[in-house]
């Protein structure tokens, strides 16, 4: 019967792939219900760099050769651009050729270790490498440290097979708390057995995801605006009756029109022509000498239609903020078309500000309100004000996460700069205990249960330990707004240079996020967001 059932799913695969060869992927028949199946088919299939057997087989138990994770570890590296291909090396074993099909991953990763905690030598000593032998668990480790960066959480290390003179203590120490190597139930590393195929897919999966969550550049580096209905479409900003007479607003709509219509690759026929506006950037302009009331339509169009300077652009965003000031017909989709563009130009700071003030005025919507406090923080990030941004973070941060508060904007911050302190923490809820006194670190292994197995994070000035209840908070109808709140706060707590405090926000917004429905939806880049951000302000 077992070879029946392996047999129909040979045939099954070899059907799947001679109709959909685009769709085709590798699937190994030995892998069902393996409790590594998922990281496997990650592994060989999403990201390609481990392969099977010609049977259609993985052998998940089977033990994985020096020579093989290497390669696959090499090959991992590569993708994420971590490590260099290389051709030739000073590398000195004498059982390893040119010949070796692994020769040249081997020696690639024996040129990047060269910089690392420990080199290929060290984990390998010898004149011989073996790459044909088995790879245990601690020479493992010693691999995957050379791209896994500082874990999060700095909880003390408790297995009982690896004491602290153990040379591979503080690796193994950073991969467990980072999730990369796990131990076994009788709380032991066991460092010298050896691993499978299927631990060393799970582990390169984990490294992947760490590799690329430590990869600080793809965090904290723009803000996350909220959705506004309509915002991507083009906007007359202001209210047109299409049955018009006035000249003048008959040549805005038709000048509109064209720019949309060619903008969107329209292609105008000589027959047509009297429908459109083929010089419309210049009827834009006119209008605009002419004294027309729309300031904020013929600038719009010409900034992003028009061959100006940065310097005339910068002149016509201005106009457009001094007319938003003076009207109360703009749209919430045509406010955020007109702030996204203007904050690109050299723009007078009171006039954006009293911009804002008027949208804030006028708009019942969260989303809006939310962009307003968003586009405030990116103003003065695009101008270094970092004075400014501590007093607007710190004003914020003492509502302690409560939306509606947030959104209940003050465009008059008194504030004295030098009562601003973010070392402060009595107000907020915090899912950690505080303590400025890192030498408690050092007694915590020595503590009775439960609490030397708390989450210990020790920053350069701070300790914190977790504790129980998690915070409780209100967001109903408020994920969305929070999430990306949370997010571009984090931007501006660690642009100011403010990065313990962005650390206990961010990971204390991590643990609310973690409740949300949204959350549920999207685990995986939930995840993934908040573990580069702490990675990187925890640097």
């Amino acid at each position: 019967m077992r070879k029946f059932n392996k047999l129909l799913l040979l045939i099954i695969i070899f059907i799947v792939l001679s109709i959909q060869p685009a769709m085709a992927k590798t699937v190994f028949y030995d892998t069902f219900n393996h409790w590594a199946e998922s990281d496997i088919n990650f592994a060989s299939n999403t990201i390609k760099v481990f392969k099977g057997y010609g049977d259609f087989t993985f052998r998940p138990e089977n033990n994985i050769t020096r020579a093989e994770f290497i390669t696959i570890l090499a090959r991992t590296a590569y993708r994420q651009n971590q490590m260099k291909e290389i051709y030739t090396s000073d590398m000195s074993y004498s059982d390893m050729s040119d010949k070796h099909w692994s020769y040249t991953y081997i020696i690639s990763m024996n040129e990047h270790l060269k910089t690392k905690e420990f080199t290929l030598k060290d984990i390998f000593p010898g004149s011989n490498l073996y790459p044909d032998r088995a790879i245990t668990r601690e020479e493992t480790a010693a691999l995957l440290a050379a791209f896994c960066k500082n874990a999060i959480y700095d909880n003390p290390l408790t297995f009982s097979d690896v004491p602290a003179s153990n040379k591979y203590y503080n690796i193994i120490q950073r991969l467990t708390n980072a999730g990369i190597i796990v131990g076994y139930e009788d709380n032991t590393f066991k460092g010298s057995n050896k691993i499978t195929r299927a631990e060393a897919a799970s582990m390169i999966k984990r490294v992947y995801t760490d590799i690329k969550t430590g990869n600080g550049g793809d965090y904290l580096t723009k803000f996350d605006f909220m959705p506004i209905k309509g915002e991507d479409m083009y906007s007359y900003f202001g209210n047109y009756n299409f049955n018009t007479t006035d000249p003048d607003d008959i040549k805005f709509i038709k000048a509109k029109d064209t720019l949309e219509y060619v903008s969107f690759g329209g292609l105008i026929f000589p027959e047509d022509t009297f429908l459109y506006d083929l010089d419309a950037v210049k009827t834009m302009e006119s209008l605009r000498s002419s004294g027309y009331y729309n300031v904020a339509g013929t600038n719009y169009y010409m900034i992003v239609f028009g061959n100006y300077s940065n310097a005339e652009k910068s002149k016509f965003a201005n106009e457009i903020l001094t007319n938003i000031i003076a009207r109360n017909n703009l749209k919430d989709a045509e406010m955020m078309q007109i702030f996204t563009l203007v904050s690109k130009y050299d723009i007078d700071e009171n006039l954006f500000m009293g911009a804002l003030k008027k949208w804030y005025s006028i708009t019942s919507n969260d989303n809006s309100k939310a962009n307003i406090l968003f586009f405030r923080y990116a103003y003065y990030i695009k101008n270094n004000n970092k004075d400014m941004l501590k007093l607007l973070v710190y004003d914020d941060l003492k509502k302690s996460n409560n939306i509606p508060s947030l959104l209940d904007l003050s465009f008059d911050i008194n504030t004295d700069i030098s009562a601003v302190d973010f070392r402060n923490y009595s107000f907020g809820s915090y899912s950690f205990s505080l303590y400025k006194d890192t030498n408690l670190f050092r007694y915590l292994r020595s503590m009775p249960l439960p609490f030397n197995q708390a989450k210990v994070v020790e920053l350069k000035n701070l300790l914190m330990i977790e504790k129980n209840p998690k915070p409780e908070i209100n967001m109903a109808g408020y994920e969305n707004i929070f999430s990306n709140y949370s997010v571009n706060r984090l931007y501006v707590l660690n642009f100011i240079g403010e990065k313990e405090r962005a650390f206990v926000e961010g990971i204390n917004d991590y643990d609310i996020i973690k409740t949300f429905e949204m959350y549920r939806k999207n685990p995986g880049g939930f995840d993934d967001t908040y573990t580069g951000i702490l990675k990187k302000v925890k640097e």
